[in-house]
């Protein structure tokens, strides 16, 4: 305990102990061990006899430590009157016999004694250490001792405490927790910010006398200031440390500390690769065994470290006393680190070395780690050489500052660090020239990929491939690293070109290659792209599926804002936006375009994203909204010269979808421009959307020819499919062929019924309401999927409940009127007379309270029935 501080968790191990027959309080200096115990023994002097022996060198025998001890029994007052412990006369020896004496003595105690040993770490002579043992073996009833030391003594602990018979106090308990830090500094004067406390308590780890010191060191003028110069180091600190720490071991022991102390942890091998010793193991469990401000970091005793303040002291005084020999320190402690796998730190260390070859070599060998969880470490750890790039421009620094920027997802100045490094490769080194370069294509792939330029995407990772395959493994050892890398990145280049069988092979290919390999960036990346491709092929179950795998690392990771996720939200979106889930599409949208806001993105995702946002506001019925969203996918796509064509394809599609909601069907055939002669995923929506805009141009001579081809084989995407089989169903039902009609119905219930896809009813409603229950009157094989359907079917809205409801044939008739036909033209191309369309006019005029076909055009838009 520091005075002042009440400590109540330590007075309740203590008081724990007096039912104990030992309590043993090891700790280091100036963990406030005594004054924690004297602080408690005045609290409990008036319910408990204590007797106090402070020991001293001179004790270290058995007369002298038994007579101190008798004395400081006999002044506890706990022995009756006549006990014959007080005519007992330690000899030079006091062994079993004498022992004896005092446990009969001890037998008679009036009350509970508490004996406190206070410093017994001094203790060293076998016969009192025998003599002390033999006392903890049969322990009077009413005797309590503690012992306060330096260092565990070599006592029988552990039959005491496999007895039950021992309570441990050591360093971690006694140092303060942060509350109690700061009300240590707040009793000192200083009422210390969040940040200040933060520091002092992480460099101090709450040992009492380093606060202390602390608090002595800061100047209420400029505690900031004073704050940083709390160091091991400081002179305060340092004095304490020296006096109480290094000036107390051997010498043998300091020279193993000072050089140990160039790293922040350390193990037996490590030791003695730094030391040229062979006895590391050893001398790190005696330092900690003795409480030398050495900790172990696991139960195996394996790894160690040295207090913060104790080695920002050793390293100051290493720097000092052998300044020269530093860099070899560091040299040995970087090829250990090496050779035991742990990339990271050797590149720290050759870097501390001044060794930047060593740096560069180790940073290339382990280079896929910038696509693994250890990324932002490896960035940490190149920081130092990319800012020699700067200065010292040469293959290994610009290397580092591609990979570095790669990660800060600064991609403008990792293309141009890539581009500078390419000078370079020349004069490489003959046996890393290969993984250099082929490491700069994948930097070069990646910026590509980020601008959108998929073609150029797609060039250099087959470019990569094929160095692979023509480049024996020695020359390149990474190349199992390198083709996994490439081909899920050639799968997501092929993706947005809309090759989708060989995006599907190489996405599968590079998930199987990915492996164990640790790179798990590049498996989100891969795992995420594939829930794309089954999103866009309506493989919508596998895709949610891969999407919420995905989705559950991104979130259990943090890697909200990693590129290498985007993809998922997308895939999310296109899902739930299939099965009709409007406000969870958006939300998956929002997400996505959130994590990938700024220039310094996947454009392609974030294009894809936005034309997803135009769908879900057309499938929500929001006409404003789709086409304000169809603006920004325009300028992105402006923005974005390398825009694969099928995107824009995808995204004059979804543009076209807005103007339809909009009641403008002519400007969205002419945006969606003239059929692609190819059979992707853009293709197939923009054959859709020509349709429906046909529909409602009233064009419907030109429908059979846009859909039929999408009902052929050799088409993969089932939404669409679904969407063309329903408007060939509306098409057939207006032609009156009712039976052709539900043929098509039913064909398209039953692709939409595996995957849950709804939206194409969805955006069809009543139009397909008396189609839907034909198929349930005639027991279709989907009765629970078509009821749902039915039930969300849009019914033609009644302004204030008066408007009569138009038949279907109406409806059907009513869709001819923005055009130019005539009721003979109309009733030629609904096979009907013309007759039957001048009843059906002047039925509908009647209805919507109208006299001529302008009118009646401009009050079914204001109804919505147009």
């Amino acid at each position: 305990m520091v005075e002042g501080v009440r400590r109540q968790r330590l007075d309740a191990m203590l008081d724990r102990g007096l039912d104990h027959t030992l309590t043993l309080v090891s700790a280091g200096p100036g963990f406030g061990k005594t004054l924690t115990v004297a602080s408690w023994v005045r609290r409990r002097q008036s319910d408990h006899a204590i007797g106090w022996l402070a020991l001293d060198q001179t004790d270290d025998s058995p007369h002298s430590f038994w007579s101190g001890l008798l004395a400081a029994i006999r002044a506890s007052g706990a022995l009756p009157d006549g006990s014959a412990l007080n005519d007992v006369i330690p000899a030079s020896v006091f062994g079993a016999r004498e022992v004896d004496i005092v446990l009969a003595g001890l037998a008679d105690l009036r009350r509970r004694l508490v004996l406190v040993l206070d410093d017994f770490h001094l203790i060293k002579n076998p016969e009192v250490l025998a003599s002390v043992g033999l006392l903890l073996e049969r322990p009077p009833a009413r005797l309590t001792l503690v012992l306060i030391t330096r260092s565990d003594p070599v006592l029988p602990l552990h039959r005491v405490r496999v007895a039950g018979q021992l309570v441990e106090i050591r360093s971690r308990d006694l140092a303060f927790s942060r509350p109690e830090a700061a009300e240590l500094f707040a009793i000192e004067g200083f009422r210390l910010r969040d940040d200040q406390l933060d520091t002092l308590y992480a460099r101090t780890e709450g040992w009492a006398a380093g606060l202390r010191l602390a608090a002595m060191s800061l100047d209420p003028d400029d505690v900031d200031a004073s704050v940083e110069r709390v160091t091991g180091s400081d002179r305060a600190i340092a004095e304490y440390l020296i006096g109480e720490v290094l000036q107390r071991v051997a010498p043998d022991e300091r020279e193993f500390l000072l050089h140990t102390s160039v790293v922040d942890r350390v193990c037996g091998d490590l030791a003695d690769a730094i030391t040229g010793g062979t006895h590391g193991q050893q001398l790190l469990e005696h330092l900690q065994a003795t409480n030398t401000f050495v900790t172990a970091l696991d139960t195996e005793n394996r790894w160690f470290r040295f207090h913060p303040l104790l080695r920002d002291l050793l390293r100051h005084r290493l720097m000092l006393e052998q300044r020269d020999g530093v860099p070899e320190l560091h040299r040995r402690v970087a090829a250990w680190q090496a050779a035991h796998g742990d990339p990271i730190e050797s590149v720290r260390s050759s870097i501390k070395a001044g060794d930047w070859d060593r740096a560069g070599r180790t940073m290339l060998a382990c280079i896929p780690l910038i696509l693994s969880v250890q990324a932002p470490a490896l960035a940490k750890a190149i920081e130092p050489m990319v800012r020699r790039a700067n200065e010292n421009p040469a293959l290994f620094e610009l290397l580092a500052a591609s990979a570095f920027h790669m990660q800060r997802r600064d991609y403008g100045s990792m293309s141009r660090d890539t581009a500078e490094a390419r000078q370079y490769l020349d004069a490489a080194p003959a046996d890393l020239r290969g993984t250099a370069t082929v490491v700069l294509d994948l930097f070069d792939q990646a910026a590509c990929r980020m601008s959108g330029n998929s073609a150029r995407q797609i060039e250099l990772c087959r470019g990569v491939l094929h160095m692979l395959d023509q480049t024996p493994r020695r020359e390149i050892p990474l190349g199992r690293h390198f083709r996994a890398v490439a081909t899920g990145n050639l799968g997501v280049g092929q993706l947005w070109t809309d090759d989708i069988d060989a995006a599907d092979r190489s996405l599968a290919d590079a998930d199987q290659q990915l492996g164990d390999l640790g790179m798990e960036l590049a498996v989100l990346n891969t795992l995420s792209y594939h829930a794309l491709l089954d999103a866009m092929v309506g493989r919508c179950r596998r895709a949610e599926r891969r999407a919420r795998v995905a989705l559950e690392n991104v979130d259990r990771r943090g890697w909200g804002s990693e590129i290498q996720g985007m993809s998922l939200h997308l895939a999310l979106s296109l899902v739930l936006a299939a099965r009709g889930h409007t406000d969870q599409a958006a939300k998956a949208v929002a997400r996505g375009l959130a994590g990938t806001a700024g220039t310094h993105t996947d454009r392609a995702v974030r294009l894809g994203l936005a034309i997803a946002a135009v769908e879900v506001a057309v499938l929500r019925g929001d006409g404003a909204a789709a086409l304000e969203a169809d603006s920004r996918v325009r300028a992105g796509i402006a923005r974005t010269p390398g825009t694969p064509i099928r995107m824009r394809r995808w995204a004059d599609a979804a543009g076209a979808s807005a103007m339809i909601l909009d009641g403008r069907p002519a400007e969205a055939i002419d945006r969606l421009g003239e059929l692609a002669p190819d059979r992707g995923f853009s293709a197939a929506w923009q054959r859709v959307w020509l349709a429906r805009a046909l529909l409602d141009t009233g064009a419907l001579h030109r429908m059979d020819g846009v859909l039929r081809p999408l009902t052929e084989p050799g088409w993969q995407y089932r939404e669409p499919v679904v969407f063309a089989r329903l408007l060939l169903a509306v098409l057939a039902e207006r032609q009156h062929r009712d039976g052709v009609a539900l043929t098509e119905l039913t064909a398209a219930v039953e692709l939409a019924q595996a995957e849950g896809i709804r939206r194409p009813f969805l955006m069809l409603g009543d139009r397909l309401t008396g189609m839907l229950r034909r198929y349930l009157v005639l027991d279709g094989a989907h009765p629970a999927f078509v009821t749902g359907l039915v039930g969300e079917a849009h019914e033609p809205p009644r302004e204030n409940g008066g408007l009569e409801h138009l038949t279907e044939r109406e409806l059907i008739v009513l869709k001819y009127l923005p055009t130019m036909l005539k009721a003979g033209e109309i009733a030629d191309d609904l096979f009907v007379s013309v007759n039957t369309v001048k009843a059906h006019l002047r039925s509908m005029y009647r209805k919507l309270g109208v006299s001529n076909r302008r009118e009646a055009v401009e009050r079914a838009r204001a109804l919505g029935l147009l």
